[in-house]
């Protein structure tokens, strides 16, 4: 049995599955492998345990709140094995104890019978050196209830860590919505495998630092997971390379079209971090207001104006909607930019003109579309609260609705395409700010450029520009500006592995 973290690949955290298929994942390998299942139940409290022990080695006073399930039933072993190791325990059992049934009953009944008692919320005393937050497990589907509501408040109230058995209790394991209060964990030890909610929506929030303790059977799991995590070191490998004698015409052309009037920074940042991604050519078209000094701090970037622009032909891709507005003006760029036949970005004012009709995507053309939960909204015809309850099935209809490769920008962002789904847990709070969203699309457009499919260069460029943020917050989170990415991705995009072969690497004459 191991228990791991999220910062390196590991086969173990490369699928994300459903709460349900977990449960009768569990039943079948279990009973393939010949084991019990209170001899499951009896692993995960002795990794908690373990846990606890290692990450808080100095905490003498535990109180652990135990729930009617099998989450509960964990909290009971941990709390069996804490008093053996002569750690003051004191238990709430949320509900009638003696209304527990199975494998959280034997728990129990065990916890009892080696002395430890079960006490009343009233009589918790004293401050704790560690919680247990045992009450809510993965079965949660409606709201919080009040009794275990107060639980959760006093449990966020108590200046102490918490440690939460396989998800923060309150939190939807498969969709990342808090259904109505959650705990707020220090750490979070998953089980068998990861469920999409820890990393999606609002489960960043609450759930700490993730570790994941497979209890000896995740390899034995025959689901089909219902998406995978994301791991730079994976793919990595699909950065563009170029050979010894390379010149910039063979690195891509890509055009940028929007900076309407008093909204020319969108364009700017995605055209330069177009040019940081290794894009030989970087074109800016955009209003003729603006056209004419785009570039006056990085003179690399070429502009154009519109009306008056037609050379749609000339880029290798193309990035549709940073600051385009959605004036009339906008609307005829629009029309004038999607009739082309290569790949191509639709981001920010581009999703508003493409959701109200303004022109359709062409057949059988590459695209790649980049949402934030408001534009997915606008997209779909629902409320933004609709997307934010179920990520997971928001960026699937987009996918079924507009086709493509879809990006579901956010805490977790999701990518899907015809292949699947795919979760990013890179990025932190201080990326939100304006700017970051026209980075991605510059980012996913010199990827395209330089040849990579929709749905590599929307994976590669969303776990980069996650990175590179989680790169540029080691100052601080707050101030953080977009433009602060702008090193980190030239670092990240540019660095060698054992893997690499310097004939591969770019030593290009500068043609």
């Amino acid at each position: 049995m191991s228990i791991i973290g999220l910062e390196k690949p590991h086969s173990l955290t490369q699928s994300l599955w459903l709460s349900e298929q977990i449960r009768a994942g569990e039943r079948q390998a279990a009973a393939s492998a010949g084991i019990a299942l209170f001899e499951l139940m009896s692993r995960a409290g002795l990794a908690l345990f373990e846990l606890a022990r290692r990450q808080w080695p100095q905490a003498r006073h535990w109180w652990v709140f135990c729930g009617g399930g099998n989450n509960g039933g964990d909290g009971y072993v941990v709390a069996r094995l804490a008093r053996a190791a002569g750690i003051r325990v004191q238990l709430v059992q949320l509900g009638d104890a003696q209304a527990l049934t199975g494998d959280a009953a034997t728990a129990r009944d065990h916890y009892r019978a080696d002395g430890g008692a079960i006490e009343s919320l009233e009589a918790l005393q004293d401050s704790p050196d560690l919680i247990i937050d045992a009450l809510l497990g993965t079965g949660l589907k409606g709201e919080v209830r009040a009794p275990a509501r107060r639980c959760i408040r006093l449990i966020n109230f108590t200046a102490a860590p918490v440690l939460a058995v396989d998800l923060p209790s309150g939190l939807c394991a498969d969709t990342g919505r808090i259904l109505g209060e959650a705990v707020s964990a220090s750490v979070t030890l998953s089980f068998v495998g990861l469920k999409p909610g820890l990393l999606t929506g609002r489960g960043p929030d609450v759930t700490g630092l993730l570790l994941l303790a497979d209890l000896g059977i995740q390899p034995r799991l025959r689901q089909v997971p219902v998406a995978e995590l994301l791991q730079w070191q994976r793919v990595r490998r699909w950065r563009p390379r170029r050979r010894r004698g390379a010149h910039k015409g063979e690195a891509g052309r890509l055009l940028v079209v929007g900076g309407n009037a008093g909204m020319s920074g969108a364009v700017r940042l995605a055209g330069e971090a177009a040019l940081r991604c290794g894009t030989g050519l970087v074109r800016i078209v955009s209003h003729p207001a603006m056209a004419h000094w785009l570039n006056l701090s990085r003179p690399e970037l070429m502009t154009a104006a519109f009306p008056g622009f037609s050379h749609w032909s000339w880029a290798d891709a193309l990035v549709l909607g940073p600051g385009l507005g959605r004036d009339d003006w906008a609307g005829a760029m629009f029309e004038a930019a999607i009739g082309g036949g290569m790949p191509m970005v639709i981001d920010a004012d581009g999703l508003h003109l493409l959701a109200a009709g303004r022109a359709a995507l062409p057949e059988n053309r590459p695209w790649v579309l980049t949402p934030h939960p408001g534009e997915a909204a606008v997209l779909l015809g629902v409320p933004v609260a609709e997307i934010e309850a179920d990520r997971l099935a928001a960026v699937r209809h987009l996918r079924e609705q507009y086709g493509g490769v879809v990006v579901l920008k956010g805490a977790g962002s999701l990518i899907a395409d015809e292949q699947g789904v795919s979760l990013c847990h890179y990025g932190n709070p201080g990326m939100a700010s304006g700017g970051m969203g026209d980075l991605l699309s510059g980012i996913i457009g010199a990827f395209l450029a330089q040849g990579l499919d929709p749905a590599r260069a929307a994976r590669l460029a969303v776990c980069l520009h996650g990175l590179a943020g989680d790169m540029a917050a080691q100052n601080g989170r707050l101030g953080l500006l977009a433009s602060d990415l702008l090193s980190p991705i030239r670092t990240l995009i540019n660095q060698a592995d054992e893997h690499d072969n310097d004939t591969q690497m770019d030593t290009g004459t500068g043609r």
